[in-house]
């Protein structure tokens, strides 16, 4: 859902960088204004809906890469990239970030970790928690806070990296992100078998998991 109509915004006001958003909200807090952040606006139908009038914060201007050590297979962004773009610059390294969104020209990383969004290969890759081991985020009264860091075995303190995942903007507004990465598989291959029913397809998946094939995504497909 695309439809800026489901929000009751009176405008929506685009931020170009982190300094800029931090105003923003700092302005937003001192009139009391709600605020919705926005990024590619592809699940705008999620969560109960909003009802307090406010406005609209377009993040897709806080884009930037920020730390991408490729050896470490973790990479550092702003919660604006969009994820064609996030995933072309991994591609060029021999990486990939596994989520295999929806609409992914449009969705931006924050919007994807805000909402918990995850496509088929999370049967074999795991979800969107399993990848955010950094992050950032401003909270409503516009104080800065991170948790996390860059390294994959973080552990330290309360995991609000799993917290803000699937939080929909609640508990702050998403502005960098620090996530682990795979290395693209050298080999892979896209099997279409046809099945009789749902009960075939139940039996034809439990003998895979018992072979020497581990599938990384399954999609049963009717019509």
């Amino acid at each position: 859902m695309t439809d800026l109509s489901t929000l009751p915004i009176t405008e929506a006001v685009a931020v170009s960088s982190q300094d800029n958003l931090h105003q923003l909200v700092q302005q937003c807090h001192t009139d009391s204004v709600s605020m919705y952040p926005l990024g590619g606006q592809t699940s705008l139908g999620f969560g109960v809906p909003a009802r307090t009038e406010g406005i609209g914060i377009d993040l897709r201007g806080i884009n930037q890469v920020i730390d991408f050590p490729v050896r470490d297979l973790t990479i550092t962004v702003e919660a604006g990239i969009l994820m064609s773009d996030l995933n072309a610059l991994l591609a060029a390294e021999g990486l990939m970030l596994p989520l295999h969104v929806p609409q992914m020209s449009n969705a931006t990383l924050g919007g994807v970790i805000a909402t918990n969004t995850n496509g088929p290969g999370r049967f074999g890759y795991g979800t969107v928690r399993d990848y955010v081991i950094g992050i950032r985020a401003l909270s409503g009264d516009a104080q800065v806070y991170n948790a996390g860091g860059r390294v994959v075995k973080n552990v330290a303190g309360y995991d609000f990296c799993k917290l803000l995942t699937g939080s929909l903007g609640t508990l702050g507004i998403i502005t960098q992100v620090t996530m682990k990465l795979k290395p693209i598989p050298t080999r892979q291959a896209t099997v279409i078998a046809p099945v009789n029913d749902v009960q075939h397809a139940d039996r034809v998946v439990a003998e895979l998991m018992n072979s020497m094939v581990r599938p990384v995504a399954i999609e049963y497909l009717q019509g």
